[in-house]
């Protein structure tokens, strides 16, 4: 089982424009991204990067959720990530 942490160490990446994290998943990283428009749909629409970086850390328990029902079907992207969409509330 993954230990996600509290959410401290979730950041936007402005190249991506995504809110990012990551967990030690045994001896390598795995990278999760949640995208803006997954955000908005759980919270609402929000001004600017530490608006949708706040609204992470507030839901990150559901946000972990998800995580962990798209680890348990093996559904990650090509990149070995996992990516959080619209589509996964």
């Amino acid at each position: 089982m993954l230990e996600y942490g509290s959410g401290e160490n979730l950041y936007w990446d402005p190249v991506h424009d995504e809110v990012r994290f990551s967990v030690d998943q045994g001896a390598q990283k795995l990278l999760i991204r949640i995208a803006p428009d997954a955000l908005r749909e759980l919270c609402g629409a929000a001004p600017n990067a530490d608006a949708y970086v706040g609204a992470a850390r507030r839901n990150f328990s559901h946000i972990t959720h998800r995580i962990s029902d798209k680890l348990s079907l093996g559904l990650t992207e090509a990149d070995g990530s996992v990516l959080i969409r619209k589509t996964d509330w």
